[in-house]
């Protein structure tokens, strides 16, 4: 209860089709703080596969080319420490990210100071592929 009470927009899809959209898409980014995590899990010996239509969130400072006030985090394996940053614009449509093993992990990031909160988000699709030689 105090996790989805802390980061309500947490959860996790295991239905192969499924709809991956960030809080609020296509209208805007909630303004305010926002963190939280999806897991994308597939059936033992299947990959998760996300693959993108959209994706627009705050861009990158121009000061330090840091993706400072807004984030998606990519990982593809639960024992991965850090997954790839990407904002702004930097995930194009099509574009596909496949797990390690059966999940990817999801971790978005908006900082409370960003008052006015034009980004639509992102949107992505989960599919589930084999894993060959698993057994």
């Amino acid at each position: 209860a105090l996790i989805k009470q802390l980061s309500p927009y947490t959860s996790v899809i295991s239905n192969s089709g499924a709809e991956v959209v960030s809080p609020g898409y296509p209208d805007k980014a909630p303004a305010n703080e926002t963190q939280y995590t999806q897991v994308v899990r597939a059936e033992k010996c299947q990959r998760a596969v996300l693959t993108f239509q959209d994706f627009h969130i705050e861009p990158r400072s121009a000061i330090n080319n840091r993706c400072a006030f807004s984030y998606l985090e990519i990982r593809s394996d639960v024992s991965v420490p850090e997954g790839k940053i990407f904002c702004g614009k930097e995930i194009e449509k099509g574009t596909a990210f496949k797990s390690d093993k059966s999940e990817l992990i999801l971790h978005y990031m908006n900082h409370e100071y960003i008052k006015k909160n034009g980004y639509r988000g992102y949107k992505a699709t989960f599919t589930t592929e084999n894993i060959p030689d698993c057994s």
